[in-house]
């Protein structure tokens, strides 16, 4: 993880001329759920990694994991895969119990999951409708557990999303903690 970690951060900051961060006092330990908004696709659990001085594991799409290489670097990142109705149609059932089950362990050892509410990426000006997942996780993962759960939100803001050195604001809000 520490090595991907690394790279990514290279990544980062080869692509983005500056990367701003602010809020990042507001990150506890223990048990979190960082629930971000979803501008960029690939690049937003990226600056989550590389600047939240935490170990993530997200939970990304299932059809991401297709590909060996992408499915090398997910699996080294702790990445959960979940089936989307977006990428499997509407009239076949999903089961994600076993993606939920897995998620509620890190929580369950003190440690951080990474998720996009909105379900998907997309460059309009306001978050999209959300989805259940992170209300699903949190809830089920306080059920398993008396430990608290921290909720942060993250929001990523792109001055120029597509162009090459531009500059990026991670922003860490207050944590909510589920009791």
């Amino acid at each position: 993880y520490r090595i991907l970690r690394w790279f990514l951060r290279l990544i980062a900051r080869a692509f983005f001329r500056q990367i701003e961060v602010v809020g990042s006092d507001n990150i506890p330990e223990g048990a979190l759920l960082f629930a971000g908004n979803h501008p960029n696709s690939l690049l937003d659990p990226v600056l989550i990694i590389t600047t939240c001085g935490r170990r993530v594991s997200f939970a990304a799409k299932d059809t991401l994991f297709k590909s060996r290489l992408l499915k090398l670097v997910l699996d080294g990142l702790g990445a959960v895969p979940i089936a989307r109705r977006d990428d499997h149609g509407t009239g076949k059932p999903l089961d994600n119990d076993k993606a939920f089950e897995a998620m509620f362990e890190v929580l369950g050892r003190g440690e951080a999951i990474g998720i996009f509410p909105e379900g998907i990426s997309h460059d309009e000006s306001q978050l999209a409708t959300l989805k259940t997942g992170a209300a699903r996780l949190a809830l089920g993962a306080k059920a398993r557990s008396a430990v608290p759960l921290h909720i942060v939100p993250c929001g990523l803001t792109f001055v120029h999303p597509a162009r090459f050195r531009s500059r990026v604001l991670v922003q860490y809000g207050p944590a909510l903690t589920i009791e």
